[in-house]
């Protein structure tokens, strides 16, 4: 069964371009583990957004587990903490669009 989320990525201050050069790393690594960007969006980050929204999708449980743990992300941590202020992942079930 499909596992579908939106990711929402808050920078430290003065660390946008850097927060935007690890995502592209890991939207690699997703896409390596069967996962799917539908969708990677950016704001200008006021009011308190996050600077960048992903909506992606794995297969399954196991393909995004296997993402999540890969050891290339989980070494990547000392940079993570460095450029992302905070997160926020939210599993969801994608409705069709009435026409």
């Amino acid at each position: 069964m499909p596992i579908s989320c939106c990711v929402m990525f808050w920078a430290h201050p003065g660390m946008e371009t850097e927060l935007s050069r690890y995502l592209d790393i890991v939207v690699d690594l997703e896409t390596e583990h069967g996962g799917l960007v539908l969708q990677r969006g950016v704001t200008n980050a006021s009011d308190d957004q996050p600077l960048e929204v992903h909506m992606l999708q794995f297969p399954s449980l196991d393909m995004y587990d296997n993402f999540m743990g890969d050891q290339r992300r989980v070494t990547m941590a000392p940079e993570r903490e460095r450029v992302i202020a905070r997160m926020e992942i939210m599993q969801m079930t994608f409705m069709p669009v009435p026409v």
